[in-house]
């Protein structure tokens, strides 16, 4: 039977681990996770466990976990129950899942099997596919891209955190365009019509809709000149197409003065849900 997105529940989870190996020996040190229900409520999840192994170096310089940080942790052997419990009747997602679904299958060991229940969304792979052009798609380039921020990288909660909202966008892009059931996002690649939008052209979309009903816009700005990042407030006022640039004109309620801003440099935008007085 099809899972219909508006009634599923999602799990997004993210592990860091002592290395990158669970074949060669390679543990769970730190889970975290966020469940999602159908009425948009979450549900957090995290633990430090003690790997009963060291930490690389490698995974350390990532991470920044010691194993003085979880010498006095419990063990997974206490935390697996509760976890399979915490994401039971939910569809699983993760930023590139295969490492973390390898990790869990070793830590689960012989009853690996009850995870062929659980469907897996690889948010890596939606990312690649919904959002084109970003150029890299490591978790925290895709967050920026998208104006998300971070916490703390490459710590299991914070990039549990970036991932669903990354997942989020990505399923509002998609539901909008008219995916219904989980299949509909299994289905997303090249061949999938309307629903691959490049970031430039969802930018654009978003501008264009704004132009037309009269309505401001939050954007998150990156300047070319110092490479700084700002919120504004605009009133979209045109799009001007250059020949390797594309411009927003708009007038600034920051700066109270009409400004161009290169939609390329815009890495986030959505409409102002404020009540504010008609454009000037």
């Amino acid at each position: 039977m099809a899972i219909m997105l508006n009634k599923a529940t999602f799990t997004v989870f993210d592990f860091e681990t002592t290395g990158l190996f669970p074949f060669a020996g390679d543990r769970i040190c730190e889970i975290g996770a966020i469940k999602m229900y159908p009425s948009k409520k979450t549900e957090k999840f995290h633990s430090m466990i003690n790997p009963e192994r060291e930490i690389s170096y490698g995974a350390f310089v990532v991470n920044g976990i010691t194993s003085d940080m979880v010498e006095r942790a419990p063990r997974i052997e206490e935390i697996l129950p509760r976890f399979i419990k915490f994401i039971e009747g939910s569809v699983l997602v993760a930023y590139n899942a295969g490492f973390d679904i390898g990790f869990f299958e070793s830590a689960l060991g012989k009853e690996k099997d009850i995870l062929k229940d659980y469907p897996v969304i690889d948010v890596l792979m939606l990312a690649r596919r919904v959002f084109r052009g970003l150029g890299r798609y490591n978790l925290s380039s895709v967050a920026d891209s998208l104006g998300i921020p971070a916490q703390e990288r490459h710590r299991a909660f914070s990039d549990a955190h970036m991932t669903l909202e990354v997942f989020k966008r990505a399923l509002d892009i998609l539901t909008a365009d008219g995916a219904v059931t989980l299949e509909d996002i299994a289905r997303v690649g090249p061949s999938a019509g309307k629903r691959v939008i490049k970031v430039k052209d969802y930018k654009i979309k978003i501008i264009n809709d704004a132009i037309l009903a009269q309505k401001r816009l939050n954007i998150v700005y990156r300047s070319q000149w110092s490479n700084k990042v700002s919120k504004r407030t605009v009133t979209p006022l045109e799009i001007q197409r250059g020949h390797d640039k594309n411009y927003l004109i708009a007038y600034c309620h920051l700066k109270e003065d009409r400004r161009n801003f290169i939609i390329e440099s815009i890495v986030d935008v959505k409409p102002d849900k404020a009540k504010r007085r008609k454009r000037p």
